[in-house]
């Protein structure tokens, strides 16, 4: 009963959120993130073409691993819908491995983490207080900040020496960077796009909601859910976003618009990634086989809480 009553409750907050908001800017943001979807499982198609071609590496299969993922994702904490993802994506791939299907997901996500590091540093600069950091230390603690990346690179390499032979297993899933305009064309051109396309979501809800749009606005709400999404703790980064959020924008609204702003977006499109990528990996693996999934990764999670209690 406590599982319904949460689910008709998360229920009724999407629809009080979507009846907050003008319905052409819904209807906009909504065709704008599933333009987004199709366009990162895109690139993901590519690259594990290159790295397996000829074994079944379809869009259509791709896309419903992806979608999938996405939506336990935003049901799941601590990213089990990406454990979930790569290994739909093996079974759907003659041939492919663990490892390979793991160096493939980190070419396919070496661009999102240069622009998120880039967005990182400017965020970290501009709203110190959001990371309650203060320049200071950073300039008075130059020694130990060389030793510390020194220590991590003593370790990189003692690793890499170590697990030479299953490196060299993760780099089959990289094979599209032996063919840099390939790379270039297939993968960096398309989520450039599907960047693009997510800041004119960001935007649009924030126009919806009555927060002032501004490109540094928009990259700074970016670079925010991109963190909380990528160190979620709990599904889809809830309240973390909303924190980081009221920080960076402090200025430009008053903080419980902010919040509003921030919690709206997420339930609407995590509902969203939630209906789609079940649909999708519904079409591809079957309504029985999804289902499979969803319990086992429910009983995985409740396992893991059962553990730490």
């Amino acid at each position: 009963m406590d599982i319904v009553g949460s689910i008709a409750g998360w229920i009724g907050d999407v629809f009080d959120q979507i009846r907050s908001i003008s319905l052409p800017l819904l209807v906009l943001a909504l065709g704008l993130h599933t333009c987004e979807t199709f366009l990162n499982a895109f690139a993901w198609r590519n690259v594990l073409a290159a790295a397996y071609p000829h074994r079944g590496a379809e869009f259509k299969p791709i896309l419903g691993a992806y979608g999938g993922g996405i939506a336990l994702n935003g049901i799941l904490p601590a990213q089990a819908g990406t454990v979930a993802m790569l290994g739909l994506m093996k079974a759907q791939i003659r041939g492919a491995t663990v490892l390979g299907v793991l160096g493939a997901g980190v070419v396919q996500n070496a661009f999102f983490l240069l622009v998120g590091a880039v967005l990182g540093v400017v965020l970290v600069v501009s709203r110190p207080a959001a990371f309650d950091l203060k320049a200071g230390w950073l300039t008075d603690h130059v020694l130990l900040g060389g030793v510390a990346v020194a220590a991590a690179a003593i370790v990189a390499l003692v690793l890499g020496r170590r697990f030479r032979d299953k490196l060299a297993a993760a780099e089959e899933g990289a094979a599209i960077l032996a063919t840099p305009r390939r790379y270039a064309t297939q993968v960096v051109a398309v989520e450039a796009a599907s960047y693009a396309v997510r800041m004119a979501v960001t935007a649009t809800f924030m126009y919806a909601y009555d927060v002032p749009v501004s490109a540094r606005a928009v990259l700074l709400i970016t670079a925010v859910n991109s963190i909380s999404t990528t160190f979620a703790a709990t599904p889809g980064g809830v309240g973390t976003q909303q924190a980081l959020a009221s920080v960076v924008l402090r200025n430009y609204a008053p903080v419980h618009v902010v919040t509003a702003y921030s919690l709206g977006q997420q339930l609407i499109l995590t509902a969203s990634d939630v209906v789609l990528g079940f649909v999708l990996l519904w079409s591809t693996i079957g309504w029985t086989a999804t289902r499979r999934l969803v319990s086992r990764e429910g009983r995985a999670r409740d396992g893991r809480q059962a553990r730490e209690e």
